[in-house]
């Protein structure tokens, strides 16, 4: 019996010790982990994220870019750390819906090893191509791709990633398969060879194509969502420019490791909800084409589960599978 009420006053110092460390949090710097190299969509919104967050808390947020196996490395990182709230994962479409349904031996589950915090945003993608290319329409450019006598290539940020899976998908929905996949290593990479003309194509997300779209550097040919961006209103979507059904966009959203203490979740979320919800911060976010959706943790929970077995229908019928 005394080992009993032993056992239960170290489970109450316990449970007191978590509650005081999580209603001080933070109380020193927090490193938040993004999968990708800097310049891309992903890094970008990461930084927003960390600095709002260190606005609200008073404490630094350092965006630790560890790039490589489509986000896979810094992915493991995060699900492996302590569950304090203090190593955190700007998690994206690729690493936590896409991966799974490609990689069999995946060292995380993205459904059982993270504390999903809140959804940040979303972003369509835009097909890009290299102004030398002479198609300036989607209906142009998939003509052109069929009518090639030799494969037309185009980039992507890596073997699985968004850009990589969104290619495929439109290669199904619209049977211009002389497309040839050359993957990168991030965006900048697969920018720089299509500036170059090393590509010809490439399903970059918004974010990180919107300036050179501007500047005239690449041309723009249609947008992977459902409906136009208040980014490029003149820019019709892929749908609308006769590729029925097609739709694919790269959300972002802010994880910690599994088992992080439901005070601390519900801080975190809170000053990114204060945060994103001002009207100068949309503004600013909305021209970079991404749309900001600040999500209650259980909501966001299950929109992951729902993204999950979406893409594990794309990457059957694409019959990709990584190792």
């Amino acid at each position: 019996m005394n080992r009993l009420m032993k056992g239960f006053a170290v489970l109450a110092w316990l449970g007191a010790t978590v509650c005081a460390a999580a209603a001080g949090f933070p109380e020193r710097p927090i490193r938040l982990i993004v999968g990708f190299t800097p310049g891309g969509g992903a890094d970008y919104v990461a930084r927003q994220v960390a600095k709002e967050l260190g606005d609200a808390f008073g404490q630094p947020v350092v965006v630790d870019n560890k790039p490589g196996a489509n986000g896979i490395i810094a992915a493991t990182e995060v699900a492996r750390a302590p569950a304090d709230g203090y190593t955190l994962l700007l998690g994206v479409t690729a690493t936590q819906s896409i991966n799974p349904n490609l990689y069999p031996k995946l060292p995380y589950d993205p459904l059982r090893d993270f504390t999903p915090v809140t959804e940040v945003g979303f972003t369509p993608l835009v097909l890009v191509v290299n102004p030398k290319l002479p198609a300036k329409s989607v209906g142009e450019f998939i003509g052109y791709v069929k009518q090639s006598s030799v494969p037309v290539s185009y980039a992507s940020a890596g073997n699985g990633n968004i850009t990589h899976m969104a290619a495929e998908l439109f290669v199904q929905s619209s049977g211009a398969s002389q497309l040839s996949h050359v993957p990168y290593k991030g965006s900048s990479q697969a920018i720089t060879d299509l500036l170059g003309g090393q590509v010809a194509a490439y399903f970059d997300t918004l974010p990180s194509s919107m300036p050179f779209i501007q500047s005239g550097q690449l041309r723009a040919l249609g947008l992977t969502s459902a409906t136009r961006s208040s980014a490029l209103p003149q820019l019709p979507t892929i749908q609308e420019s006769g590729v029925s059904g097609y739709e694919a966009t790269a959300w972002f959203g802010l994880f910690g490791p599994a088992k992080m203490p439901a005070e601390v979740t519900r801080r975190l979320y809170e000053a990114l909800r204060t945060a994103f919800n001002r009207p100068e911060t949309r503004s600013a976010m909305a021209g970079r084409g991404i749309e900001l959706v600040v999500d209650e943790p259980a909501h966001f929970g299950e929109m992951l589960r729902e993204d999950v077995e979406r893409w594990k229908r794309v990457t059957t019928n694409a019959g990709i599978s990584l190792q």
